[in-house]
């Protein structure tokens, strides 16, 4: 019988604290940055699966709604996001 061992995850790579406040400040290359941390997930939010009429699955992602997500992500950080 085979012992089962863990799994070694990679370690979760998250955004720095300095990298928020620039991009609180108007750092164009701190939001890049956050935005491309965001991009899996938002890209995930705007896919699309289609299906033609014989049952083929195809997928598509919404460029206006991954747009309007990115506008909201950095709207939401600027605006209304408070560093204590």
């Amino acid at each position: 019988m085979k012992k089962r061992t863990k799994k070694k995850c990679a370690p979760a790579h998250r955004v720095s604290f300095a990298t928020i406040k620039a991009a609180k400040e108007f750092d164009p290359e701190a939001t890049m940055e956050i935005l491309d941390f965001y991009r899996g997930y938002m890209l995930e939010l705007c896919r699309l699966e289609l299906y033609d009429n014989v049952g083929n699955k195809y997928i598509c992602y919404d460029e206006d709604l991954y747009q309007s997500l990115q506008y909201k992500l950095i709207k939401e950080l600027r605006d209304h996001f408070e560093l204590r």
